[in-house]
Formats: structure tokens, sequence, C-alpha cells
């Protein structure tokens, strides 16, 4: 995947920037997405990603809903789409939230997979509200460092590998269809090697 493939949704002009050598840079600011110029249905997606500070936050949508898509565009105004999302959360941010006061026990930093206004049952461990796909292992690395993250979503499943291994996902997604997304949410992260394999 390359610029050719992604448009801007509600992201400033400056908020995500390729690279000659492919690398994706994007600044965090504002919480916004870009989106595929193409809907998807049955795929595998690769991406590597890096936090480039402490307890950044991102994310990628799979199976975004055009309506959501076209409500951030005409509002071009922050915020995030409909969707399955695939968290994509640097380590520290559990250190921030604990600082704050605030309970952690509701997400966490190694590949949550979660439903955004759609629908999806999560599979294995869950967060304690039952809405979340907990990682059944720890595996992300912190900010500086790179993750692999290898998804497959097929006939409204998604699963998650991070750094080799299977650790979370949901069944039962509706919609089954729709764009993939990155998102800018507060802090600068680089993405790399981004590719797609479409599948029947």
């Amino acid at each position: 995947l390359t610029m050719d493939d992604f448009t801007r949704v509600n992201s400033d002009e400056d908020t995500w920037h390729w690279k000659e050598d492919g690398l994706l840079v994007c600044t965090g600011q504002p919480v916004s997405v870009m989106r595929t110029k193409k809907l998807h249905t049955n795929f595998e997606l690769v991406v590597e990603w890096s936090h480039r500070k402490p307890a950044g936050n991102s994310g990628i949508f799979v199976w975004t809903t055009p309506e959501s898509i076209e409500r951030l565009t005409k509002s071009g105004k922050p915020g995030l789409p409909d969707g399955i999302e695939v968290q994509v959360l640097d380590n520290a941010f559990t250190d921030k939230i604990k600082a704050a006061g605030k309970k952690t026990d509701w997400f966490t930093t190694h590949g949550d997979v979660f439903p955004v206004r759609v629908k999806m049952t999560p599979i294995g461990k869950t967060s304690p509200n039952g809405s979340r796909s907990f990682p059944r292992k720890e595996l992300s690395k912190g900010h500086g460092e790179w993750n692999h993250y290898y998804v497959r979503a097929i006939n409204g499943e998604v699963r998650l590998w991070v750094n080799g291994e299977e650790v979370s996902g949901g069944t039962g997604c509706e919609p089954a269809k729709g764009y993939l997304c990155l998102e800018s949410e507060g802090s600068p992260i680089h993405f790399r090697n981004l590719r797609i394999r479409e599948l029947p």
C-alpha cells in the first residue's frame, strides 16, 4: 500500500506524510483518519508501526462504514469512524493512566480488538465489560521500536497476530465490508511495509 491507495478523511494536509522510502509519518494531530480508496471485504493485512513518544495512541480500523466516513468528511472536524478497531497503543500508556489516578483494567497495550459503534463478539479473554478482545500474550515493544501486526479479516471474523503470534480477535462482525483506515490520535507514529492481500 502506498500514498496512491489512500485518501484523507478529516486529517489536516500535513497530518500524514509519505517518505520516498515508503515510510509513513503521522503527526498525531488532529484526531482523525485516512482511508483506503477501495472498500475491502476479505483480506490479510501486514503493517509495521512505531510510536515516537511514550504513551502514544493510534489504531487500525477494519471494515470502516462508508456512512461514518461520509459524516467525518462532511464535518471536517476531529473524530473517529465506525468499524472494528485494532488497537495500536504504546506500553507507557498504562503508566500515564495510572498516574492520573484512573482505572487501567479496561484496556491493554498489546493488541486489543474491539467494535466502535458496530457489532462484534470478542474471541477469548475479554475486558471487564466484555466489549474488547484482550490479547492472550503481551508481545508489543515500546516506543521507538518496531512492532509487526498481521491482521486476517475473513467472513466477519478478525484475528490479530502481534510480532508473530496470534493474540486476539472477534467474530460476528457487522458489517464485514468497508474501508481500511489508519488513525491519528494525538501522538506521532510511523508506519511502514503496509501490505494487503485480498481474499475470496
